[in-house]
């Protein structure tokens, strides 16, 4: 039977050590990355976007400062309601390596924007599998039923809840 070498993550540094008896080839991990990365760009920013992209190499998300401190703080609690906010809203606030304050938008969470959920959960504490590291994380949240398929990643079945930051959320009440 093959080994599914593939994560949530598009990386596989939480698999190496338990997944099976030989270690991951560099070829096969770079191809990996390389495909993750593609498919984000082009399920993000579309064909057009991405050849821009590309062949401009430079960020095209400027909008906002990714790194600001002044990034927007909600302090969800669970069981509040939220909206995920627009895919452009989000991407604005995204830096050049897809992420926003050190998180990482996946591929497969654009499939929410413009929805609403519960706040299930604040995720203050991680563990990283890779090293047994526990992060502490700050102004990020988990969303009831909102979780990775894993089709984005090789047919995945971890199902991991995906991790949100507030900035990439709306409060809303039940009368909007």
């Amino acid at each position: 039977m093959p080994i599914d070498c593939t994560s949530c993550h598009g990386q596989f540094d939480c698999l190496q050590t338990g997944s099976g008896p030989r270690p991951l080839k560099r070829t096969f991990k770079l191809y990996q990355k390389i495909r993750s990365y593609a498919v984000w760009y082009l399920e993000n920013m579309g064909v057009g976007g991405t050849l821009s992209h590309v062949l401009s190499q430079q960020q095209t998300f400027t909008r906002n400062n990714p790194l600001s401190p002044n990034s927007e703080v909600l302090d969800l609690r669970p069981g509040e309601l939220v909206e995920v906010k627009s895919v452009d809203e989000i991407l604005a606030t995204l830096g050049p390596n897809r992420k926003c304050r050190g998180l990482l938008w996946m591929t497969g969470m654009r499939k929410f924007c413009g929805r609403r959920y519960r706040v299930l959960k604040r995720v203050e504490n991680v563990l990283l599998e890779s090293n047994g590291e526990l992060r502490k994380m700050r102004n990020t949240v988990s969303l009831e039923g909102v979780m990775c398929d894993g089709s984005e990643f090789g047919a995945c079945d971890r199902s991991c809840f995906h991790f949100w930051r507030e900035t990439w959320l709306r409060r809303v009440t039940e009368e909007d």
